[in-house]
């Protein structure tokens, strides 16, 4: 633990491709036709120093992307960029819009022989040439700030699953049927905010943290940073061009800013206000800030800094003998064989859903551990915890309520979600379809139970009990 003054450091670079790209998010490849909104990373460098000389620090870096793949091309192009930088303290998180770039190839068809598409890989080559600008620029720049901590809700992220009498689950399944129980999980309308000043007490910038994904046009053919983009216009006029913005996804493997319920209410609200989806919710989202930034902890310039890097290994969702079997059948199936399989969206997945069963299965008496990169950060009285999961809601609230932190910045797609994918929960698992299918995670309810045990001991090891009571 080191209690320092701080130094902070901002920086904000375009990421939207310079020629046309595939668009990763679904299960048909989409070629790149404009863009609704430029895609952005921002990079906020923190520093604590104490007067003994110690140095505890971070570089977070937040992307307008599905997820994250190409840390190690980042780092290579970092090296000898940012003097005194640790590069294990960098953490990136994604929003997880599905209108950006894949940065690997593989998951679709690729055009040939035509000028003016970039390849992933091309793109990660350009993409990582940026966000190392980004993170130098932010580290480099660092200059005496202070901190300050605030807290509201805003309705953005609703659970997607529906349940049904017999007891399946269904990934948007319909909710107007005799047989719908209920929504799989419990809302988190959440919204933490930690902001930045500079010694004049001006704001420079904030994380926002929420827990849904940036998919309100996730089936389009356009870049788009979906809804964040409209709450960075807001703060831009409400605060000023130069405050920056770092938004962070909570756990919300399970949630989307889409309708399961109050279709008809909310279709007719927006009709009547002549905003759209994004816009709504980013006057949702800057309703909670006014609320934050008018209740706020006081601005602090010294603050107690940890930050703990961890790689977790956690035990892998294991195929059965029936699965793999069944896996090897399908290239057989007749098409009206195959939509009465319980796979669910499986069977249009050109390249294998997201996990190759028979692979799996074939290796995974010699590979049963699924090697997980998590940081847990202290600044003063907040915790931020990341994991590379589309880590469902419950989890989240678990490592939030056991926490000894004030304030609680959960933080999925983080570092390495490239290879992380869904992890469900045990009543999810036996609910079954898309998000909840061995297809669709490498690990299960067991390992994300480990997950959150090994998080939250990380977390109240950073915060003596005695100092943080919890309060019911």
């Amino acid at each position: 633990m080191n209690e320092g003054k701080l130094s902070i450091g901002w920086a904000r670079v375009e990421t939207t491709p310079p020629k046309k790209t595939l668009l990763q998010g679904q299960f048909h490849a989409r070629i790149s036709r404009g863009t609704i909104s430029p895609l952005t990373a921002t990079a906020l460098a923190m520093e604590a120093r104490a007067p003994d000389g110690a140095v505890e620090q971070v570089v977070f870096l937040s992307c307008d992307m599905p997820s994250e793949s190409f840390k190690p091309d980042l780092l290579d192009k970092l090296q000898g960029r940012c003097p005194g930088l640790d590069p294990k303290k960098i953490t990136i998180n994604c929003t997880h819009t599905h209108n950006a770039p894949p940065v690997k190839s593989g998951y679709y068809e690729e055009p040939e022989n035509d000028p003016d598409f970039m390849t992933p890989d091309g793109y990660r080559a350009w993409l990582t040439d940026r966000l190392a600008g980004a993170v130098a620029t932010a580290w480099n720049d660092r200059r005496p700030g202070a901190i300050s901590r605030g807290f509201g809700y805003a309705v953005v992220g609703r659970c997607r699953r529906a349940t049904y009498a017999d007891g399946s689950a269904r990934m948007y399944g319909q909710t107007n049927q005799a047989d719908f129980i209920g929504l799989e999980a419990c809302d988190d309308h959440a919204v933490n905010f930690l902001f930045t000043h500079d010694p004049a007490g001006k704001l420079r910038g904030m994380i926002v943290n929420l827990a849904c994904p940036s998919q309100c046009d996730e089936s389009g053919y356009e870049f788009s940073s979906d809804f964040w983009h409209d709450v960075r216009g807001l703060i831009a006029r409400r605060f000023g061009q130069d405050v920056q913005l770092l938004p962070q996804c909570a756990p919300a493997g399970d949630a989307s800013p889409h309708l399961m319920l109050d279709q008809k209410e909310e279709k007719d609200l927006r009709d009547r206000m002549k905003l759209n989806d994004k816009q709504i919710i980013a006057r949702r989202i800057l309703a909670a800030l006014e609320e934050a930034r008018a209740f706020c902890a006081p601005p602090e310039t010294v603050a107690n800094f940890a930050h703990e890097v961890k790689t977790l290994r956690l035990p892998r969702l294991m195929v059965t003998k029936a699965q793999y079997e069944m896996e090897k059948r399908i290239p057989s199936l007749t098409e009206e064989e195959r939509a009465k399989q319980p796979w669910g969206f499986e069977r249009i997945w050109p390249f294998g859903l997201v996990c190759d069963i028979v692979k799996c299965y074939e290796q995974q008496d010699e590979n049963a551990l699924h090697e997980t990169e998590c940081h847990v950060i202290r600044i003063g009285d907040v915790v931020f915890a990341t994991n590379p999961f589309e880590l469902f809601m419950d989890y989240g609230a678990q490592i939030r309520a056991r926490s000894r932190a004030l304030q609680t910045f959960a933080v999925q797609l983080a570092d390495g979600s490239g290879n992380g994918f869904y992890l469900p929960t045990a009543r999810a698992l036996a609910g079954g379809h898309y998000s909840a299918l061995i297809k669709s995670n490498w690990v299960g309810p067991e390992g994300g139970q480990m997950l959150v045990e090994e998080t939250v001991a990380g977390i109240n090891n950073l915060f003596a009990a005695e100092d943080y009571p919890r309060t019911r």
